[in-house]
């Protein structure tokens, strides 16, 4: 089986987004044969996203999650939650403020797929929402962004 890959964008608070629909949501995608999932573990929704997906691995042990961090300092909260954690080459040059968008290019540049809690145009997550749109990711909005059009799969 080809590996589709899905990684997740998202606020760092999302006070409206219950756990049970980040989870169903998760395992409608795994049904749909994604099988692999890239973590930011920046903030709320990726922690979220990322407990979710080791609760799921139990029933799905053939899906992998990968934390991606932006620098080799990164704390990281939870490791448990990953099967691997990736520093990629290419952030290297970068210092660990600017190195967090670019770690974000790099999750949009290696998935085909972002669940997204997305519900207001500044910030880190919008803008990283914008690059998903441009590069043409399938995108599943759990937030209400009625600003952005968005596709759901």
């Amino acid at each position: 089986m080809k590996n589709k890959t899905a990684t997740f964008i998202g606020h760092r608070s999302w006070p409206d987004l219950k756990e049970r629909r980040v989870r169903q949501e998760i395992e409608k995608q795994i049904w749909a044969g994604y099988n692999r999932f890239l973590c930011g573990g920046m903030g709320q929704f990726d922690w979220l996203c990322a407990r979710c997906l080791a609760s799921l691995k139990r029933k799905y042990p053939a899906v992998q999650s990968s934390l991606v961090i932006p620098d080799p300092s990164f704390s990281i909260l939870e490791p448990s939650y990953f099967d691997e954690i990736l520093y990629p080459k290419e952030l290297e040059p970068y210092p660990l403020g600017p190195s967090i968008p670019k770690r974000n290019q790099y999750l949009i540049d290696h998935a085909s797929l972002a669940i997204c809690y997305v519900n207001h145009t500044w910030g880190g997550a919008a803008k990283t929402y914008q690059y998903a749109r441009q590069k043409s990711l399938k995108l599943v909005n759990l937030g209400l962004l009625p600003t952005y059009p968005y596709q759901t799969v």
